[in-house]
């Protein structure tokens, strides 16, 4: 399933403000005794990509299954993604047709992630969706109504609200759009509502405060040090003629800032050694970058430094150490909100996607070591 760059909806406040109390009418639930759904999962093959997705089914608490999703994001596909498709048998689709909302428990790795209804009307990929926060190692609950569902802005507006009588399947989606690194989450208690806007009850919203608390402390206990020595790491470079001359990429594996955020005045070192997978034809320029919809997308929080000597030719390798000194803040600890930028000059023409000549290519690295000073 295609996966765009998303001008994502701001998700304002913390998360239990995610749905007001406002239902006036009688809400009809729906639960596992009543609803059956097929889980299915799958990567960004189809896209050209490589990112990969495992479920098992587990007991989550007593007496209650669940399915629990691993695996990691890669941008050889550019906008990389995995999806989880929950498809309703022919009584539950009925339900589903005619569904004010929905609900679901997650415990996720604090990323954010989306939540579809797939409708036949939507021939662009640009599914009615909504984005949610998870808190890291915590189970919450996330309330829906459908009318919280948008398209988008990237696709073609169909209408204001999701026509749910052209339902195909509920879909969850990570949206980290390429930026590579892990994730795991589990999900189960998938409910549907009718009859009425369906909202968090008390003890949900209790239980959510309580998992947000539990969550910062935790954090707080533990030491996050950024920056190690990796030797797995393959930079997929794309071409980017859209926008400039060139090639670049958007390099934001986990492990690299370990939920640390980039602060002006940080001082940074990466040493590396890499082999391209063919010549280039300019040197490379390294940053530091906050690719958040909250920075425009690409707010570079460091100078860029052009690595001497760095013109690779395909399969040489070749030596560097740079220093990456921080002039601005990141706009959160989020992955995407800390990355390392990487450009390079090439035969193109600014404005036309897809118009290099000699197209992307791969640097691979058997030494990348990156530290804060």
């Amino acid at each position: 399933m295609k996966n765009k760059k998303i001008t994502s909806l701001i998700l304002c406040g913390v998360l239990m403000t995610l749905v007001c109390s406002f239902a006036w009418a009688k809400v009809d639930v729906y639960d596992s005794k009543k609803l059956k759904w097929t889980w299915t999962v799958n990567g960004d093959e189809d896209n050209g990509g490589s990112s990969t997705i495992t479920m098992k089914e587990e007991t989550i608490q007593k007496g209650v299954n669940g399915y629990s999703f691993s695996g990691a994001i890669t941008n050889k596909y550019e906008y990389g993604f995995v999806n989880v498709k929950v498809t309703p048998d022919d009584a539950t689709m009925d339900i589903l047709k005619k569904c004010t909302g929905f609900s679901f428990k997650i415990m996720g790795d604090g990323d954010d992630y989306a939540v579809k209804i797939t409708t036949s009307d939507v021939k662009d990929y640009a599914y009615y969706e909504y984005r949610f926060p998870t808190v890291k190692g915590q189970p919450i609950t996330v309330v829906v109504p459908i009318e919280f569902l948008m398209q988008p802005s990237w696709g073609k507006s169909i209408g204001a609200k999701v026509n749910t009588e052209l339902a195909q399947f509920i879909e969850f989606q990570t949206t980290r759009n390429g930026s590579p690194g892990t994730f795991a989450f589990k999900l189960w208690d998938l409910k549907l509502y009718t009859g009425g806007t369906p909202a968090l009850s008390a003890a949900e919203k209790k239980a959510n405060d309580n998992a947000v608390k539990a969550a910062a402390d935790a954090e707080a206990k533990m030491a996050k040090p950024v920056g190690g020595s990796y030797t797995d790491i393959v930079w997929n470079v794309v071409d980017n003629f859209e926008y400039a001359d060139g090639y670049m990429i958007y390099f934001g594996d986990p492990r690299v800032f370990n939920g640390n955020k980039i602060s002006k005045g940080d001082v940074y070192t990466l040493k590396f050694t890499c082999t391209a997978s063919r010549d280039m034809e300019a040197e490379m320029r390294i940053y530091l970058v906050d690719h958040t919809s909250a920075a425009q997308y690409h707010t570079e929080l460091t100078p860029q430094v052009i690595v001497p000597g760095s013109k690779l030719k395909a399969g040489v390798p070749f030596s560097a150490e740079i220093t990456l000194t921080a002039n601005k803040n990141a706009t959160s600890t989020k992955v995407e909100a800390n990355l390392i930028g990487m450009e390079t000059q090439g035969a193109g023409k600014k404005g036309s996607k897809g118009s290099g000549v000699q197209k992307a290519f791969t640097i691979t690295f058997s030494e990348f070591v990156f530290a804060k000073k």
